[in-house]
């Protein structure tokens, strides 16, 4: 039994094979996208290794081109994240997984699954970039920072566990204290924080990197901006110029 009979029994003859070109094969299988349009496999034998490689020839990129754009350091790393956990690659837009050919079948079903979570970025794109917000923060300080030494989740005053720093730069002549902010809660905290470490007469300089400044209300932006020495309307600000200002801090 070669590999395409294999498939029809495993799909329960529900699967068909179209030739797009000689030697790949277009699926019809019963795999759909949220709005019944059947998801683009296709199927191409690489004699060199033995193996097949099941790809969507860009169409799922395409397709997502229409109602959500790859515009930004952000949403690229979802995407390439989606990819990775589902041990799938991109090769100048077209998705592909290789798969021995007895695996064949398992492949297909995880390479539609990824499909189908990359098809779906627009729909939870702002808590997928909201989920990695901390974690993002992380490897941009890590790639960008290591030399000032930061250290994650101080609490400057020892007797106040609530009003932790998320990472502290021990730079002279005053250690900076840098927050990470989200949502108008942890700006709360922020401002609170700094303004106990204030009246604690502590030398500090307070920085915020936020995930969208514009999205905190008026008061939480105004109350932020009056306690804070620096802050980083977004990620992609805080990537661009961390490194110019904390070597202005540390000159």
């Amino acid at each position: 039994m070669n590999y395409l009979d294999m498939l029809k029994a495993q799909f329960n003859n529900r699967i068909a094979f179209r030739e797009k070109r000689p030697g790949v094969l277009q699926l019809v299988v019963p795999l759909y996208h949220e709005d019944g349009d059947m998801v683009d496999i296709f199927i191409q034998e690489k004699r060199d290794s033995g193996t097949i490689r099941i790809s969507d020839y860009g169409m799922t990129l395409m397709r997502l081109s229409y109602s959500f754009d790859l515009d930004t350091p952000n949403k690229e790393r979802i995407f390439c994240r989606i990819l990775a956990e589902n041990q799938v690659f991109e090769d100048n837009g077209t998705l592909f997984i290789d798969s021995k050919p007895e695996s064949l079948y398992p492949a297909i079903l995880q390479f539609a699954q990824t499909v189908a979570k990359v098809s779906n970025m627009r729909l939870y794109k702002r808590e997928v970039v909201q989920s990695l917000f901390y974690e993002i923060l992380e490897e941009i300080i890590e790639e960008k920072l290591g030399p000032y030494n930061p250290k994650p989740h101080v609490f400057p005053l020892p007797e106040r566990d609530d009003l932790e720093v998320d990472y502290l730069f021990d730079i002279k002549p005053y250690p900076v204290y840098l927050f990470g902010v989200k949502d108008s809660a942890k700006a709360r905290l922020a401002t609170i924080s700094c303004l106990e470490y204030q009246r604690a007469k502590l030398k500090f300089k307070g920085f915020v990197v936020h995930e969208d400044f514009d999205g905190l209300n008026k008061k939480d932006r105004s109350r932020i901006t009056s306690a804070i020495d620096k802050q980083f309307i977004s990620l992609d600000d805080f990537r661009t110029n961390a490194e110019q200002v904390f070597e202005r801090e540390a000159a």
